[in-house]
């Protein structure tokens, strides 16, 4: 019972509150494109004077300023985990990146077949959604070649990191916890089909090479490809679980942050207010507050339930959780971006003020999304199973809770 109320009061605010403020404003150009489904966004490609965001060039001062408040956030993190593996090198340098004791397997463990199956299905759709030519090779269909080529990609990445993790430690989330590894796959596209909606709002990305497919066709195929957002992930953080600096829960140094007392609380609550209120009214400015504002009201939900929370590792000073998902994210971010430059069906960024030094698609200020992203789907993870994250601390929280 108490999970179905999560649902509902987080739909409520997360669709309902933007929706309800651009209904009451009067946006009728935003409210058209939100009450719209599937959101399909290739007219704005078709038509860029749309897009309010090519009215916003590159602003050294803007750019200045979101890169200053980024390296406050990662500063005291970075500087710490650098210190602490400094002083693991001169100690011993061996021991900077051996598996932690939690995770030494008794028997040696070789790369399963399955992996190797994982690296002919990345290779193979990477050939197809990159449009490269052979003359021994059938030729395909645009539209056939669009449908079979994104999916496959990930799904030999998610593979082939579930093998690695068992290359080196024995364990991984698809060996370990099959079904709940399996419940992340149609969560994760509900989870990406959420930012699409969001994107009404702020249009910060629109896809090209879509037009030939149908509505129905274009969610179906869309709801697969998001399909892979949360494995991929989860995947690549527990690859790094099995390194030390990422399991190690006091191996940064960092201090504690208690996100149920009444400070921490305010702060989430008015972040994600700003958010959900700024993406409508002033979405030139909020945007990145599109990646902020739902983690915060995701922990919001679960400290008012009083549901264990998978940050809740924080106030013991364990910032393995965040070190791992953040940088997870980023991998699998520049992955996404590095997939999707020469690919048939892409996507492209329109990003106000800092649209500059890309790197494939994405300029450069646009990868600091990736972090805060990472914490959502920790969290969104941990909410499906706490074990897929393999956070101690969180199952003594939930014990404590239930």
């Amino acid at each position: 019972m108490k999970r179905l109320l999560h649902y509902l009061i987080l739909a409520a605010i997360l669709l309902g509150a933007p929706a309800f403020f651009a209904w009451v404003g009067g946006y009728d150009e935003i409210w058209e494109g939100v009450k719209s489904f599937p959101p399909r966004t290739e007219d704005w490609g078709f038509h860029p004077e749309k897009l309010w965001n090519h009215r916003c060039p590159f602003s050294w001062g803007w750019f200045a300023t979101m890169m200053f408040f980024t390296f406050l956030c990662l500063r005291p993190l970075v500087r710490r985990c650098l210190r602490a593996a400094f002083r693991l090198q001169n100690n011993d340098p061996s021991s900077l990146f051996p598996l932690p004791s939690s995770l030494v397997p008794r028997h040696s463990s070789r790369f399963p077949w399955w992996g190797w199956l994982g690296l002919l299905i990345l290779f193979s759709g990477w050939i197809l959604s990159w449009n490269w030519h052979f003359r021994w090779f059938p030729p395909l269909s645009e539209r056939l070649q669009v449908q079979l080529s994104y999916a496959p990609v990930w799904a030999g990445f998610i593979l082939v990191m579930n093998a690695l993790c068992v290359k080196r430690s024995g364990h991984s989330p698809m060996t370990d916890h099959p079904w709940a590894y399996a419940a992340t796959f149609p969560a994760s596209s509900l989870f990406w089909w959420f930012f699409e909606y969001l994107n009404r709002y702020v249009w910060n990305w629109y896809y090209l090479g879509i037009s030939n497919i149908g509505a129905a066709e274009y969610t179906v195929y869309a709801s697969v490809c998001f399909a892979s957002v949360l494995p991929g992930v989860c995947a690549v953080a527990a690859f790094l679980h099995t390194f030390r600096p990422f399991a190690d829960e006091h191996y940064a140094g960092m201090g504690r942050v208690n996100l149920r007392g009444w400070r921490a609380v305010s702060v989430l609550a008015f972040v994600a207010a700003l958010g959900l209120t700024g993406i409508v009214f002033f979405p030139r400015y909020a945007y990145p507050l599109l990646w902020l504002s739902p983690l915060m009201v995701f922990l919001l939900v679960q400290v008012a339930l009083k549901e264990p929370c998978a940050l809740d590792c924080l106030a013991v000073g364990n910032w393995a959780v965040v070190l791992r998902f953040a940088l997870a994210a980023l991998i699998c971010g520049f992955c996404w971006e590095t997939w999707n430059y020469y690919a048939l069906a892409k996507w492209v960024y329109a990003v106000p003020f800092v649209h500059r030094f890309q790197i494939w698609e994405m300029p450069l200020m646009g990868f600091a999304g990736y972090l805060p992203f990472g914490l959502e789907c920790a969290a969104v993870t941990a909410w499906i199973c706490p074990a897929l994250i393999e956070n101690d601390w969180y199952k003594k929280s939930k014990e404590k809770t239930s």
